[in-house]
């Protein structure tokens, strides 16, 4: 059994791009992350996920296993005010964030894992449904669905 990717959606909140961005220069890659970006987070992301779920077919009531990336814990409490999704559904998330914190985008992964060792310990765990989003610059908004069969 393991995970098997059953859609992608992808948007961008334009108004953001000046809130998270990188910008190459002579020392490397520089991130600009304003104090706006929950704001954004908040307004735009239910839309984001409705979507993305709509193009699986499925509802927020389907999904069993949220894998958001944890890019600090206003962006969480943003994501839980805009959807409605509880802090104990969002519980890997902030594991990984209290654990590790924003390690910039691998971050998802670790949520990622922790969902499927926790899929793997589970004897019920046939056919249980993750949605995993992630946010880069722009402010871009991935998503993913996927069923563990």
């Amino acid at each position: 059994p393991g995970l098997r990717l059953t859609n992608f959606y992808a948007a961008v909140a334009f108004r953001g791009k000046q809130d998270m961005s990188w910008h190459l220069s002579s020392h490397g890659f520089l991130m600009k992350l304003s104090g706006y970006v929950p704001v954004l987070v908040k307004e735009d992301f239910d839309v984001l996920i409705t979507k993305a779920l709509e193009k699986s077919g499925i509802s927020k009531a389907d999904i069993d296993y949220w894998c958001i990336h944890p890019g600090g814990k206003k962006i969480l409490q943003a994501i839980e005010q805009s959807t409605g999704i509880s802090q104990h559904q969002l519980a890997f998330s902030y594991s990984v964030l209290n654990e590790y914190g924003n390690m910039s985008s691998p971050t998802i992964l670790f949520v990622l894992q922790k969902i499927i060792n926790d899929l793997q310990n589970n004897p019920c765990a046939l056919g249980k449904r993750v949605l995993g989003a992630a946010f880069g610059p722009g402010l871009t908004m991935e998503t993913f669905t996927a069923v563990y069969d």
